[in-house]
């Protein structure tokens, strides 16, 4: 924050203004008004009238930031108490740039890049009048068989350093701050699991409110268990909307959904006057939403007008898609490069694309209206030579290719006469929700390998595409996804080698039989690096995990060493199943020839687990370390944590005790 204030001034202005608030007023900021369009008159006049009443604390759908600043103005200057408003907003990709979905996004591993990502969208939303962004949305997916658009994969860990950094770009913005809202939108995860995510979203990134949305009441029973110490003194005091929820059911029972229509006011009041609802509970609801307004500068003096300045004209457009250029960069998994088909050049020969999808530019926005560059569009920018064939017949019902259709042989046959003249072929692909290619293209790309083995797939489908043609895996795949408005211009650097593909797999893939396919955590380089020498340290309140990481290759690039670990089974205990657990990773840049020692401490976050209750264990024992390039390739050793370390571990921090607030303050 520009401005600053201690936890006292904030608590002051707070319980001040719960003294002097009405039933009505209480209520009204739990409430959630939809706004009217502007040209509705009639409406906005009815929206005014219940702000001036104290009636509403919070305008969801406005149209624009002039808009946003007049009902501002008339809550602030036309209402008893002068309380400002909150303007969420679904904020998903962006606004105006469209960045990579979730689950692309999660393959970068790169927790810089996606807070980047993140602090553009809070600007562009601010310049629209936003200033609560209900996002990140963090769910979990073990299987492909699964909708993957909104997950960040399979690994708890991961997903809580993207919610982490997410939400620390949304929230960056000091001279117009941005509340994120954490949700947690996974009912079949445990809740261990979304605790584990939330407290790395409140102790890393201070996350301004939480809301556990669309999932059922019997698991949010049980997540609402493992969240209660947060409640407690000294816990997170962002605004909570479970809470919200948890009022409306005790009013209307589970038809309203409150963390999108808030509190019915009228019905609040009457719970109140007639002691139904305990006050208590509804001030401390109501006191989590004064907080966040006050964090954000809306109740300070020096913030009375916070529309008060036109929106600051940095970033640009330009510097937005730099940004989100430089993220669709690293989120391309390379999954296969044998031989090295990739990148191209010299000896690539003529360049042969293939595919409807290399010229389209919706595709990489996964539903978003705009416009992308598309590869062609790419390949054009850099001056690339190409030919270009669409390798099936055009279809009256869009894209898809599942089944072959007459005039589709001889678009495959002039495809394949135009493969066996090209020194290397790309077809881009486009993929579809269930994570196949479909009957025509099979066709079309058993012909191509046919015709020329120097093919390289390029899939920009919401799941990644390891297929078998002419049962063989093809030699060279590079799996993009959606990667949002700059995907055409960063494939384009990715496989000519002006950029270098460093992403890894969130998620597993299966073999063709359901086997053993490609592991988790993977994700080939244009380098080539090699990891040895793992040894571990026991220190007084931690361990040491060291490794020796260097570049043999003649090519700078980066490399993702990711840490798993896993207590070893006691005697007469079950062995546990699956692979070992993400415990953490280190994005490593490397030139060529050039070393680097890699130190991991193991502390208790990376160690320690929580319970169902929510409480926070560390467990002397023997334990399980796996230093690799992903979960399967790498280096092996097993420890002995001590009960004087584990205890020691245990001590450090403050658990559940006291939380970091928002935006850097005291709890």
């Amino acid at each position: 924050m520009s401005q600053i204030v201690t936890d006292t001034e904030r608590e002051r202005v707070v319980s001040d203004l719960l003294a002097i608030m009405s039933p009505l007023e209480k209520a009204g900021q739990l409430a959630i008004q939809q706004a009217p369009r502007p040209d509705d008159r009639d409406g906005m006049d009815l929206l005014a009238r219940d702000l001036r009443d104290g009636r509403i604390g919070t305008v969801s759908g406005i149209a624009s930031r002039e808009q946003a600043e007049f009902l501002q103005l008339v809550a602030q200057n036309e209402s008893r108490l002068g309380i400002p408003l909150l303007f969420p907003a679904e904020t998903g990709t962006g606004f105006d740039t469209i960045f990579p979905t979730p689950f692309a996004s999660s393959a970068s591993w790169d927790m810089d890049a996606l807070a980047a990502a993140e602090a553009v969208v809070a600007h562009e939303g601010e310049t629209k009048g936003f200033n609560w962004a209900l996002s990140p949305e963090i769910a979990l997916t073990s299987s492909l068989d699964e909708t993957l658009a909104q997950s960040c994969g399979e690994e708890v860990f991961l997903a809580a350093r993207i919610a982490a950094a997410r939400v620390r770009g949304l929230q960056s913005n000091e001279a117009q701050p941005t509340l994120a809202c954490l949700e947690l939108t996974d009912g079949t995860a445990e809740a261990r699991a979304q605790l584990a995510i939330a407290m790395a979203a409140i102790s890393s990134a201070k996350v301004g409110s939480i809301a556990f949305d669309g999932i059922a009441a019997e698991a949010r029973s049980r997540i609402e268990k493992a969240f209660s110490f947060l409640k407690g003194p000294g816990g997170y005091d962002g605004i909570l909307l479970s809470e919200w929820q948890a009022i409306v059911h005790d009013l209307v029972g589970e038809g309203l959904k409150a963390d999108r229509r808030g509190v019915p006011v009228d019905l609040l009041v009457d719970a109140l006057r007639s002691q139904r609802i305990d006050r208590e509970r509804v001030d401390n609801a109501v006191a989590r939403v004064l907080r966040a307004k006050f964090r954000l500068g809306l109740l300070s003096a020096a913030h009375a007008s916070p529309f008060g300045r036109q929106a600051s004209a940095l970033p640009t457009p330009v510097h937005n898609r730099e940004v989100a250029l430089d993220v669709a960069k690293r989120c391309a998994v390379l999954l296969r490069n044998e031989p090295d088909l990739l990148p191209l050049g010299i000896d690539s020969g003529d360049l042969l694309l293939v595919g409807s999808a290399a010229g389209d530019r919706r595709i990489p926005l996964a539903g978003r209206d705009g416009i992308a560059a598309s590869v062609i569009d790419g390949l054009e920018q850099l001056g690339i030579p190409h030919r270009y064939v669409p390798g099936l017949a055009l279809r009256d019902n869009g894209d898809s290719s599942d089944r072959m259709i007459t005039a589709d042989s001889m678009a495959i046959g002039m495809a394949s006469e135009a493969a066996k003249r090209a020194g290397t072929i790309v077809m881009v692909l486009a993929g579809n929700e269930r994570g196949d290619i479909g009957e025509a293209n099979e066709k079309l790309l058993s012909a191509l390998f046919s015709a020329n083995p120097k093919l390289v797939l390029l899939t920009l489908g919401p799941k990644p595409i390891d297929p078998l043609v002419n049962g063989k895996h093809l030699p060279s795949i590079l799996h993009a996804g959606q990667l949002g408005t700059m995907s055409g211009h960063a494939l384009a650097e990715l496989i000519t080698g002006e950029a270098a593909p460093s992403g890894k797999l969130p998620i597993a893939l299966p073999g063709p039989d359901g086997g053993p396919g490609i592991p988790f955590g993977h994700g080939l380089t244009y380098s080539d690096f090699a990891l040895t020498n793992l040894t571990y340290e026991v220190g007084r309140d931690r361990i040491y995990a060291y490794a020796d990481l260097r570049n043999l290759s003649e090519r700078e690039g980066v490399e993702t060493v990711q840490l798993y670990l896993r207590r070893l089974a006691q005697p007469g205990e079950r062995p546990a199943a699956g692979r070992m657990p993400l415990a953490d990773f280190q994005r490593v840049r490397l030139r060529p020839g050039e070393r680097e020692m890699l130190t991991f401490e193991i502390g208790r976050d990376e160690i320690g687990e929580y319970s169902g209750d929510g409480r926070f264990h560390v467990e002397a024992g023997d334990f399980e370390l796996f230093l690799g390039l992903s979960s399967q390739r790498g280096l092996a050793c097993e420890f002995e944590l001590p009960a004087e370390v584990a205890r020691a571990m245990a001590g450090v921090g403050v658990h559940p005790g006291t939380l970091t607030g928002l935006f850097g303050t005291g709890g």
